[in-house]
């Protein structure tokens, strides 16, 4: 497990992006906890130590909402697994609901993947890297 403010602080990257925000607001009611940006498109992290499923729904609604109009995008958790929440469990659960907002958003993919493989010793994969693709679950 990892503190929120650790979290913020770690280097995520990906080739082309630049942090956007890391734990401010980006609209009303939404903070999440990075943000990398080009252009139109950003990447969303959300570092989730709970094993609430209604967490994960309610994460993924307000990335759906804030990616829309000229605005797209993707949606990393990484997640502490627990015994009822696997990375695998939380993605299979998330699927439905990505198919129910999928009208109505530029939110493109979810990704789920385990703290323990995203990162260790305050370093991070690259994300959508070949090896952040082989160990994250796709929604």
């Amino acid at each position: 497990m990892i503190r929120d403010a650790a979290f913020k602080q770690l280097l995520h990257a990906c080739k082309g992006y630049s942090q956007f925000t890391n734990g401010n607001s980006v609209e009303a009611g939404y903070k999440p906890d990075y943000v990398l940006k080009r252009s139109n498109e950003y990447i969303i992290l959300e570092s989730e130590n709970s094993s609430s499923r209604k967490t994960f729904v309610g994460g993924l609604i307000k990335a759906a909402h804030f990616l829309s109009g000229e605005r797209k995008g993707i949606l990393v958790f990484i997640i502490v697994p627990k015994t009822n929440t696997t990375d695998r469990a939380i993605a299979n659960h998330l699927r439905k609901y990505l198919s129910w907002v999928a009208d109505k958003t530029n939110l493109r993919d979810v990704y789920v993947i385990e703290a323990n493989a995203y990162y260790q010793a305050n370093l991070v994969l690259p994300l959508l890297g070949k090896k952040f693709l082989s160990v994250a679950k796709k929604v």
